[in-house]
């Protein structure tokens, strides 16, 4: 979603929606309560999580190139109808092409949140795997 409404960021981008709750945060979650009044069960340990297309995946390129000719930097909230660190083994090709986007777009700044925090550093080498020049890090953005 391009300008998107909410108040701390210039878009929102979801590489795939779905997800299951985890804690009493999740009690009134607008995600799950969203997807299902679209029609999406995506909700659940044993639903399937629904990828966004390849033409949803170019967005990102085209706000990092207006970002930088603006000179300026964007915020992306990333995974608003998911959370990037749920572990589920289906989701690791995306984990890793989300995290190859995010270090391409230098422009952007990626907002992840999660509920899950305790995933993320078993999660984050498994994601940075396909460069290892890098050594893992995490980029600046």
């Amino acid at each position: 979603m391009e300008n998107s409404k909410i108040a701390w960021t210039d878009h929102t981008f979801n590489p795939w929606w779905g997800c299951v709750r985890v804690s009493p945060g999740c009690e009134h979650c607008y995600a799950e309560t969203f997807s299902k009044r679209v029609g999406w069960h995506v909700w659940g340990a044993k639903e399937q999580r629904r990828p966004m297309s390849d033409k949803y995946w170019k967005q990102p390129g085209v706000w990092n190139y207006a970002a930088h000719m603006a000179s300026t930097r964007a915020r992306v909230f990333c995974a608003s109808m998911a959370d990037v660190f749920e572990d589920r083994r289906d989701l690791d090709e995306h984990r890793e092409r989300l995290f190859g986007l995010i270090k391409a777009t230098v422009n952007l700044d990626w907002l992840l949140l999660t509920k899950r925090p305790e995933n993320i550093k078993r999660l984050f080498p498994m994601m940075w795997s396909v460069d290892q020049e890098d050594g893992g890090e995490m980029p600046d953005n």
